[in-house]
């Protein structure tokens, strides 16, 4: 088995659970956001106790599904079943009201339906829509921060 991921995502804490003993060193937790900190930085092969063998590896900066959305929506069956007894038939299953997808997913779930979609449809996106799109991400979080030192009195 190989464990791949991004850096903090808890892949050595798996290794050495699932081993039952500290195999691999394993940073502390940032208070911040609960996430690991980046330790591994080499591959490295285990045999656990089951005979079974895991490749712990060094977080990944960008790990890309390669699915479409009509493919996701296979995967998350339940979200795709769902979805017709929204109330909105356009529900995106965020924040509309009657939305049975959100009353019956769990939200850890959903929240992983709405990482790959929002994945899925950057994918398919040119180098110049791109560009354009981080422009955009940009300039609104600028304006987020004039907005903040407005109200504070600071600008």
């Amino acid at each position: 088995m190989v464990l791949l991921g991004s850096s903090g995502a808890g892949k050595s804490t798996l290794t050495n659970t699932l081993a039952g003993y500290a195999i691999q060193d394993t940073g502390a937790v940032r208070e911040h956001d609960s996430r690991g900190k980046h330790t591994t930085t080499a591959r490295s092969l285990h045999q656990l106790p089951s005979g079974a063998c895991i490749i712990d590896t060094p977080g990944v900066r960008t790990l890309r599904p390669d699915v479409d959305a009509q493919t996701l929506g296979q995967l998350f069956g339940d979200v795709a079943a769902l979805s017709g007894a929204c109330r909105f038939r356009d529900c995106q299953h965020a924040d509309e009201p009657g939305c049975a997808v959100r009353a019956q997913v769990a939200p850890e779930r959903l929240r992983n339906y709405h990482k790959l979609l929002r994945e899925s449809r950057r994918d398919t996106l040119s180098a110049l829509d791109r560009q354009r799109q981080l422009a955009d991400w940009k300039a609104r979080g600028r304006a987020g921060r004039q907005r903040l030192e407005m109200n504070r009195g600071d600008g």
